[in-house]
């Protein structure tokens, strides 16, 4: 496992050593007056390599280093390969006029570059922390049980619960969904951010959700990065229902819960099967899973719904055209799919991964209305 890790941390430095001292030699020389402010970022955004190695254990310290490295190396990395791309846009332009000096035709493109970035930091930063968004979602269903008909499942993903969530941030998105009156809300994994040390906190955060709603959820892949068997102990029998290839009837649905692709441990791999086979007859299998390449399965076995998330968005996006940057990456990364006789509905995510960043892919909070076709 060791030797894995190191070799991905060699290729991912390999990818981004260039980048770095690129976007470091080209902003010491466009901005030489913010030479120290360069030099601090590039330091502070680098320091988090020489520990990646150990970030999975859980102690005190790795959890406070984690919290607090990652997301400033997250945003130096993410800034190094936007800025380098905007470099390569101003070189372009530069050749019809290259007589001018370098230094003093890209002086003026990277500086608007650079408030752009600034101003759109601070946006995303509030649009990650404050606001959240009621995506209200009808799904029509073939031959949909009667008794189902206007049936209200609520949907929270990607909580990514760590060091720095607020209590209080978790009090309002548990609240919110509770005044939407669902009669069922599921989380579609990644409740944590890796270390099982934040489940108490998570469960905390439930304390606004009615008793006689039931909550359910599924694992993730940063579940899996941590310690998978440990947050499964810790949330059997509490508040929240975990269901770990495994189905619960509620009224004439059968909730049918899908383990994660990123599993190492060959008994919590997805087996969707295993979570079908108790269903009762007549029942209505709804598949919840946290990766949306779960519909594979689903559209195999022409089951009528499954609900993910997983993508965040790529927490950056515009929703009105239904445009995100995970649409570069993922054939389903936003909203409702439909693929013959399935439906697959993709949840944005209620919190955020590492950076608290979320331009246009404000967190999401979704209801389903079951309806008859």
């Amino acid at each position: 496992m060791l030797a894995r890790l190191l070799i991905f941390l060699a290729i991912a430095l390999a990818i981004f050593l260039p980048f770095n001292i690129l976007t470091y030699r080209q902003l010491v020389r466009l901005h030489p007056r913010r030479r120290r402010i360069v030099i601090a970022l590039v330091i502070a955004g680098n320091l988090v390599w020489p520990i990646i190695p150990f970030l999975q254990r859980s102690t005190a310290t790795l959890r406070l280093a984690r919290a607090i490295l990652g997301p400033i190396w997250f945003g130096w990395t993410s800034f190094a390969l936007m800025y380098s791309v905007a470099l390569f846009l101003i070189l372009l332009a530069w050749i019809p006029f290259h007589r001018i000096p370098w230094t003093r035709f890209a002086k003026w493109p990277s500086r608007l570059f650079l408030w752009f970035i600034l101003i759109g930091t601070i946006v995303g930063f509030y649009q990650a922390i404050v606001p959240l968004r009621i995506e209200r979602m009808p799904v029509a269903i073939d031959n949909l049980p009667p008794a189902l008909e206007g049936k209200h499942i609520a949907l929270l993903a990607d909580l990514h619960v760590g060091l720095f969530t607020r209590p209080s941030r978790l009090d309002q998105i548990f609240t919110t969904t509770a005044s939407l009156h669902p009669d069922v809300v599921i989380i579609l994994g990644d409740l944590i951010d890796d270390d099982p040390y934040f489940v108490p906190k998570l469960l905390r955060g439930t304390d606004t959700l009615p008793p006689s709603t039931p909550l359910y959820a599924v694992l993730g892949n940063h579940e899996m990065y941590g310690d998978p068997r440990r947050v499964i102990a810790e949330l059997r029998g509490s508040r929240i229902h975990l269901l770990v290839n495994e189905g619960v009837v509620h009224g004439q649905m059968w909730i049918a819960g899908v383990s994660d692709f990123a599993a190492r441990d060959a008994n919590l791999r997805p087996d969707l099967a295993k979570a079908l086979a108790p269903m009762p007859a007549g029942a209505l299998p709804i598949i919840v899973a946290h990766q949306p390449r779960a519909f594979d399965d689903v559209r195999r076995r022409n089951l009528p719904l499954a609900l993910v998330a997983h993508t965040h968005g790529g927490q950056l996006g515009f929703r009105p055209l239904h445009l995100s940057l995970a649409g570069l990456f993922l054939r389903y990364h936003m909203g409702l799919y439909r693929e013959g006789a399935s439906q697959l509905y993709v949840n944005t995510g209620t919190g955020y991964w590492l950076f608290p960043f979320r331009l246009g892919m404000t967190p999401e909070i979704t209801l389903i209305e079951l309806r008859r076709r």
